[in-house]
């Protein structure tokens, strides 16, 4: 796979949108002057589906922000066997951990589809820090929030039984219909990745939520109906 690295500058105002549901985007932490300073001084650049944005340990200087499109955030044994992290979508930021503590990347980062992205140098992460406190604030709320959802994910593989762990990545995932509603757009091959299960089971889970109320399945399309009781499967401890 090739590495997109076509950086270009806006050339209009890429305005801040919330995302119900992103847990990692700094920008909802920030006053709108420092917004318009991160967009001002962020690089614009498309990234094909399928293309890699960056991979382990790759040395990159950059901290990125998903306007559109899905980001798959995994690590690759030698032998093949993958763990896919997470799919992060519009809001969701990645990249700042190594900005910050000068070390390589963690994982890798791969367009599930066409992806538009904000990014942001190292040399304009270091001016927004020095002259905005109010940045580093949001680094840190950003980071805690990475801390919690890695706590929860630990405790999800080690206690929880399939349907949490299906439950849990369904929650985190989904995306807001124009009604409201949220619906998940993955394959089960997918999802099992996500939960560190089968194929199989992941559509035994499903059928079962199915049954239940909870989900209603189509094509690659899976929506959510009863959030709640989601989320009291999801909440294990």
């Amino acid at each position: 796979m090739k590495r997109a690295n076509n950086s270009v500058r806006p050339k209009d105002r890429c305005e801040w949108v919330a995302v119900p549901g992103a847990r990692s985007d700094l920008l909802r932490w920030l006053p709108e002057a420092v917004r318009r300073s991160f967009r001002d001084q962020s690089a614009i650049r498309s990234i094909p589906a399928g293309q890699i944005i960056f991979q382990y340990g790759d040395e990159r200087k950059e901290m990125y922000r998903v306007l559109r499109g899905t980001v798959r955030i995994s690590t690759m044994r030698v032998d093949g066997l993958e763990m896919v992290y997470a799919l992060l979508g519009p809001g969701e930021c990645l990249g700042a951990s190594s900005l910050i503590d000068g070390e390589r990347m963690p994982q890798t980062a791969e367009a599930l589809d066409d992806v538009r992205l904000q990014v942001l140098s190292s040399t304009a992460f270091s001016k927004l820090r020095q002259k905005h406190r109010v940045f580093d604030d949001a680094l840190l709320r950003l980071l805690s929030s990475r801390l919690r959802l890695l706590s929860a994910h630990m405790a999800n593989a080690v206690l929880a039984d399939p349907p949490n762990r299906v439950a849990l990545r369904l929650l985190e995932v989904a995306h807001v219909t124009p009604d409201g509603g949220l619906y998940v757009s993955i394959t089960q091959a997918a999802l099992a990745l996500l939960t560190g299960t089968s194929r199989q089971t992941v559509n035994k889970v499903l059928k079962q939520l199915e049954s239940k109320g909870l989900v209603c399945l189509n094509y690659r399309r899976i929506e959510l109906k009863n959030i709640d009781k989601l989320k009291r499967m999801a909440e294990i401890i």
